[in-house]
């Protein structure tokens, strides 16, 4: 019975993610079903609810998922975005750098835009150098999504380092390898093979241009150092208010938050998250029902990886596996092996996620290039299984 409660409960949540229904109502609807079907009374969920919700770790993290999206959006309207992207191409000049830099340091923004703008330019340089639109679209993707293991702003990184209840340094320090190994073979898959003529470059001012690109990257560079030393949603509010003074547009800023629908359709997410979470934490004997499970002989870090792949790969959304996943395994877990499991099951789900169909980063890029998921799936042959293979690497060397 816990088995097909579980099960119906998976279920009805990604049935209801496909449907469009926000990701928070739809994991509330599956840990209300499992709660209930599990004798939770309607009093104590009501209870799990409140508190989970009223909880400092749910509210900061709604926070600080607010404040990126702000970050993001601001960055883009002020006009410090497009200055950052013009100054980085006249300082690096070689198509070949610009390829590799320009999709990394787009990796760090949370809204869509970004995407279409890392498009934009992986499109001209690929012009440039004669690559297919097959390899441009693989190279948007690839490189920007590499750094989502180490990127503190990175929106699934700061949801899975919550909902593991795993300092997001310690995460990003065990995932750092995972993302060395993908960008270095991005490098040498996408990148190198490139031929690129030598044109005569205009006489430009190469200190001049290096205060300006720092200037304008500033923000994003302050945020990543800050976080270490202080708390995130303070670093994020600095790098806000970096931005207002170094704004090359004119816009009303409260403006820019009521253009926000993104921010708050991710704090419902954020909430409802944390509210499964803890139902799931309340489950009367949840974790002698998992041992029984595991104790059938499948080795845990198996399961882990299967789980992982399969509902990574099924919803296309890294919050939907960290929330169904993280409150189910990590529990079993002992406190030594907490962060390399959660890494584990984190790159196995990013890793299938990665290569969903639904995966809307991949769908919108496919579309700009219009290239189809065949053509892109054989630009993957080598670097998607560099991903995976190297965090359970990483996983096994840890334990």
């Amino acid at each position: 019975m816990f088995i097909l409660s579980m099960l119906l409960s998976f279920t009805l949540i990604l049935y209801l993610y496909k449907k469009r229904i926000n990701l928070g109502l739809a994991v509330m609807s599956g840990g209300l079903l499992l709660a209930l079907a599990a004798g939770i009374t309607p009093f104590e969920v009501i209870n799990i609810f409140f508190f989970a919700i009223i909880d400092k770790g749910t509210i900061e993290l709604c926070i600080n998922v607010f404040l990126i999206i702000v970050l993001s959006k601001m960055m883009q309207d002020y006009g410090v975005l497009e200055k950052m992207v013009f100054y980085i191409d006249k300082l690096f000049g070689n198509p070949k750098s610009l390829l590799f830099i320009i999709p990394s340091i787009l990796s760090s923004f949370a809204v869509m835009g970004s995407a279409i703008v890392a498009a934009n330019v992986i499109d001209s340089l690929g012009e440039s150098t004669g690559i297919s639109k097959a390899r441009r679209a693989a190279i948007n993707l690839y490189m920007r999504h590499a750094w989502c293991f180490v990127m503190p702003i990175s929106i699934s990184l700061l949801n899975a380092s919550y909902i593991a209840g795993v300092p997001i340094i310690e995460l990003i320090k065990v995932q750092m390898p995972i993302t060395f190994a993908c960008l270095i073979a991005g490098y040498f898959v996408y990148i190198s093979p490139i031929k690129v003529m030598k044109d005569h470059q205009e006489t430009i001012n190469r200190g001049e241009i290096a205060l300006k690109t720092l200037l304008y990257s500033s923000p994003l560079l302050i945020c990543v150092l800050l976080v270490t030393w202080i708390p995130f949603y303070i670093a994020l509010i600095i790098s806000c208010i970096l931005i207002y003074f170094i704004k090359d547009k004119n816009k009303n800023f409260i403006a820019v938050l009521k253009g926000q629908p993104q921010a708050y359709y991710l704090i419902l997410t954020v909430a409802g998250i944390m509210v499964f979470k803890d139902i799931i934490l309340n489950i009367p004997d949840l974790q002698q029902y998992m041992k029984d499970i595991i104790g059938l002989g499948i080795p845990f870090w198996l399961v882990c990886v299967i789980l992982g792949l399969g509902i990574g790969y099924i919803s296309g959304s890294t919050q939907v596996f960290t929330a169904m996943l993280y409150p189910l395994l990590l529990p079993l877990v002992p406190p030594e092996n907490v962060i390399a499991t959660t890494m584990l099951i984190y790159t196995a789900g990013f890793t299938a996620y990665y290569i969903s169909p639904i995966h809307l980063c991949q769908a919108l890029t496919n579309d700009f290039f219009t290239v189809s998921l065949t053509d892109l799936y054989r630009e993957y042959y080598l670097t998607v299984p560099v991903m995976f293979i190297s965090g359970l690497l990483t996983y096994f060397l840890i334990i």
